[in-house]
């Protein structure tokens, strides 16, 4: 949505009258730039944060403008919770609204880990949850992936990790950055054997990737198992990073545990509150992210498997391609040509590199810029 300069002084300069200052007093109104760059060049592309190319919706954009002009108001997210409810065909009360599916994930860990306790999760995955559990001096214990099968965890280790202080089991599913997914049967082989108190938290920030009628921690929940918390966003398939929302879905006992510390009904903003109701209006545009991701993944296996290199890739929008020691000089050297992807070093993959997918353009100038270096 374009905002004049006009537009906005006149903003600003009634703002400042209500309260009562003189707009002499008042911050200068750029003449009509904005910053969004978040320092990054001009040009960049940036394939490194698995942001969706594609962009929202445009009846969430819509939502969003329409929540602007009531921008002076608080948002309610609780008011959200009936439209997710419908949506996914579950009971309200088991929803939470969040600041991003991070907060709740954030937020597990201090609520159920007061009074000790450990986290059993793996390795090579995204650490939003369980590094909170560290910065509380708790213990993470971390099983290692199976590369044979993708860098898919090892489910079977982790059950076996499990002892009597572990307060909470932790899955990313698809996996971030592995793209790995964990198959329903694990996830309820978990659910049925964890030790009564003990939290299964499932982070399915890409699950809106997932083939249709693929079985996943939803189902879970569906059918009755009250120790299990899925976090969801729509910052992935529906393009709303930049908008911070996600929500949780759990027993109302492990909602209400959460809510104690954080998750309050003033978590989003209103232009958050109304580009939520245009992007569950809109599930073709999330078939359309998932079918962008399917073509890009397709390139990127085919573009790497002219070169000889080694892929590890799944239904998220990011995939993996395996450099031994040039990863890094690879990473510094693209950076220079303004060309952002992600060190596998920081899950632990050194001798990798994580390209998230973007436009068809910025695919193809980053293996462009890629082969020339390789």
């Amino acid at each position: 949505m374009e905002v004049s300069r006009r537009s906005f002084l006149g903003g600003t300069a009634a703002a400042a009258t209500c309260m009562g200052i003189g707009i002499e007093n008042s911050v200068a109104a750029p003449s009509g730039q904005f910053d969004l760059s978040m320092m990054m060049p001009d040009g960049a592309i940036r394939l490194n944060f698995n942001e969706n190319a594609l962009g929202p919706s445009s009846l969430a954009i819509a939502g969003a403008e329409a929540g602007i002009k009531e921008g002076y108001r608080y948002a309610i997210g609780g008011f959200l919770k009936p439209l997710l409810a419908e949506y996914h065909d579950i009971d309200k009360d088991w929803i939470l609204m969040g600041t991003g599916s991070t907060e709740l994930q954030r937020l597990a860990p201090i609520s159920h880990l007061q009074d000790g306790g450990n986290v059993v999760t793996g390795t090579h995955t995204w650490d939003g949850g369980y590094q909170v559990a560290k910065n509380m001096g708790r213990e993470v214990k971390h099983v290692p992936l199976i590369p044979e099968k993708g860098y898919s965890f090892d489910i079977d280790r982790m059950m076996d990790a499990v002892d009597a202080d572990t307060k909470i089991f932790m899955v990313v599913t698809p996996n971030n950055p592995t793209g790995a997914v964990a198959p329903y049967d694990e996830l309820k082989k978990v659910a049925d054997n964890l030790p009564e108190g003990v939290l299964f938290v499932i982070d399915e920030a890409y699950a809106d990737y997932l083939p249709d009628g693929w079985k996943n921690g939803l189902d879970l929940i569906k059918e009755g198992y009250k120790n299990v918390l899925i976090t969801r966003t729509f910052s992935k398939a529906q393009a709303m990073a930049g908008f911070r929302v996600g929500y949780g879905i759990g027993h109302p006992d492990i909602l209400s545990k959460i809510t104690k510390f954080g998750c309050g009904p003033g978590s989003i903003s209103m232009v958050t509150f109304g580009a939520v109701q245009g992007a569950l209006q809109d599930i073709e545009h999330t078939r359309k992210s998932r079918a962008h991701v399917e073509s890009c993944r397709n390139y990127f296996e085919s573009e790497a498997a002219k070169l000889g290199i080694t892929t590890v890739a799944g239904v998220p929008p990011f995939i993996l391609l395996e450099m031994g020691d040039r990863s890094d000089a690879i990473v510094d050297e693209l950076k220079k040509q303004k060309i952002f992807i992600n060190y596998g070093r920081n899950w632990g993959l050194n001798s990798h590199i994580r390209i998230s997918y973007g436009l068809k353009s910025e695919n193809e100038a980053f293996f462009k810029a890629f082969k020339e270096l390789i």
